[in-house]
């Protein structure tokens, strides 16, 4: 019986950029999982014009011709990835979307014609994911963007056609979000974001004791709802309490200008500090800095309440405690490195923040028991091993 490994492709064209590394992340984290499991695993990511795989520490560069439209780049980078599948077929092909398209199917396909034994995964990042989509219009319509709005329109329309026949080469969707058991035609997994949790330091408990540090770190949406923050402090800070509080935000999308305008305009400039992009080190260090941190507080606006953000599984594994505005079906109120706010627009109660920070504080063996609870539940090798169980 041959012990050759299994090989497992995680194909993604994400950027190497700053403002993506939490996503890489993710999808080094899943292809670790991967590995750890027993199989040969790699993952493709994009730096300007070229396609790199890599595999542990290994990377190799596919370079591909400069595009300047979007479209011909998918194009591209599809075609990069179906010859590469072409060469080195695969046992497991996870494709990472949000709307299908011709791309995915291309890619998919590929690994298919390579290897008719193949499983091919789709993931989708958000479900269900037309309420971040509404939004998307919306925007485009209040800023008069023609451009934006048909560029939109025509991912929809080519999502509606890819999905026809998206069932003739995948195996198996995979959903972060709400549950469902079939999309498109296609068997449904539902899964919970995981981390790896050995990648990550245990926080060392630094913040200083005679005032309350929170630390949010945006994404790429306005699901964060840190305006709610921002509001609940001006709340707290009239009515002139011991603790102060101050919030450290990381990160740089388009909601940070807005933000910046808010802190100013409630008189918080000297309690809230905008901090940019940060490395995984550098946020190490920031979980031992602060308090407490923050995960996503606005679901509500693009209509979902159920979630397993990425930066949660973060915070838990670092051993910093968090609070957030949404369901986790992994976590209830009762645990105590968490504290659960209502999905919508009213400020957070930041009295209860401080609170919940002081029954932390008093519990020094919390940040061990939260990592370990973090290693039990979102370890990716745990999350890939459930995938692999689905797929048969």
């Amino acid at each position: 019986m041959s012990d050759q490994k299994k090989t497992f492709l995680y194909a993604s064209t994400v950027s190497t950029a700053m403002q993506y590394s939490g996503i890489l992340r993710k999808i080094s984290g899943m292809t670790g999982g991967m590995a750890r499991l027993g199989w040969q695993a790699a993952y493709t990511c994009v730096q300007e014009n070229c396609l790199l795989l890599r595999t542990g520490e290994k990377e190799e560069r596919f370079p591909f011709p400069a595009c300047a439209r979007w479209s011909e780049l998918q194009k591209r980078l599809a075609e990069t990835i179906g010859a590469l599948l072409q060469q080195r077929p695969c046992d497991m092909v996870y494709i990472k979307g949000f709307l299908t398209n011709p791309y995915h199917r291309m890619i998919a396909r590929a690994a298919k014609e390579a290897n008719p034994a193949c499983k091919v995964v789709f993931e989708v990042a958000t479900y269900p994911y037309w309420g971040e989509y509404k939004r998307f219009f919306r925007v485009d319509l209040r800023q008069k963007n023609l451009r934006g709005f048909l560029g939109h329109g025509k991912e929809v329309a080519q999502h509606a056609v890819t999905t026809l026949t998206f069932s003739r080469w995948v195996d198996a969707v995979v959903t972060f979000g709400e549950e469902t058991d079939r999309l498109w035609g296609i068997p449904a997994l539902n899964i919970d974001n995981g981390v790896e949790v050995d990648a990550i330091p245990l926080r060392e408990d630094r913040a200083p004791r005679d005032s309350i540090h929170l630390l949010g770190v945006v994404g790429t949406s306005v699901v964060h709802g840190y305006e709610r923050v921002l509001y609940g402090m001006k709340a707290y800070e009239d009515g002139r309490p011991a603790l102060p509080v101050y919030f450290n935000i990381v990160g740089n999308n388009e909601t940070i200008v807005e933000l910046q305008g808010l802190a100013q305009s409630l008189g918080l400039e000297d309690r809230v500090s905008f901090l940019g992009y940060k490395t995984a080190p550098e946020l190490a260090v920031l979980y031992c800095e602060n308090d407490v941190g923050i995960s996503p507080l606005a679901e509500y606006r693009v209509g979902l309440n159920r979630l397993s953000p990425l930066k949660s599984r973060e915070y838990l594994a670092s051993g910093l405690p968090l609070f957030y505005a949404y369901e986790d079906r992994l976590l209830t109120p009762e645990l105590p490195f968490v504290r659960v706010f209502p999905n919508d627009p009213t400020p957070i109660d930041i009295a209860q923040v401080v609170e919940f920070v002081q029954a932390c504080r008093a519990d020094p063996g919390l940040p061990e028991r939260e990592r370990q609870f973090a290693r039990e539940h979102f370890d990716w090798q745990i999350i890939m091993k459930q995938i692999l169980d689905f797929t048969g």
